[in-house]
């Protein structure tokens, strides 16, 4: 049952993630027309049609895309994040997968479509992000068991 939740929250922040990149596409138009013009090439090397006429367009295309992509991301983060605080065994737990996630699929996706540049500050702030998340779960989790293992005292005693 734990999995489910840690798998959901790994999607809501996946879908964060995807949410900020919709943003950036629809807020930037210097970054529509970029991907449009890779669009095109990779279209053209597929269909032999001169596409070179229409960047423009397929920019605005991109830029509506990623105004409806911000709000359909945001939604299914939303979803997929109530359903792993649901499942997971503390919302702790589920804010810890899903902040990490997040942070790690918003890197890959930056450094592949976008081409940006993380310095090694980025990547150590990111590391001391997820290791003081992986601290408090843990702490959580002796939490839960300490309070577990009170509870079944209690039970004996009261049986005594």
């Amino acid at each position: 049952m734990g999995l489910k939740g840690i798998i959901f929250a790994i999607e809501a922040g996946s879908c964060a993630a995807m949410a900020s990149v919709s943003a950036k596409l629809a807020a930037s138009s210097e970054t529509a027309i970029s991907l449009s013009k890779m669009a095109i090439s990779w279209a053209e090397q597929i269909i032999p049609l001169e596409f070179l006429h229409y960047e423009y367009e397929v920019a605005i295309i991109l830029r509506v895309a990623g105004i409806s992509g911000i709000f359909l991301f945001n939604a299914l983060m939303w979803v997929l994040f109530t359903k792993s605080m649901h499942l997971c065994s503390s919302a702790l737990e589920a804010t810890a997968f899903n902040t990490s996630s997040n942070f790690i699929t918003t890197a890959i996706i930056g450094k592949l479509l976008f081409g940006e540049h993380l310095s090694l500050l980025w990547y150590l702030g990111s590391s001391l992000i997820i290791f003081g998340l992986t601290i408090l779960h843990s702490a959580s989790k002796d939490q839960e068991t300490d309070q577990q293992n009170q509870d079944k005292i209690e039970q004996k005693e009261k049986v005594l």
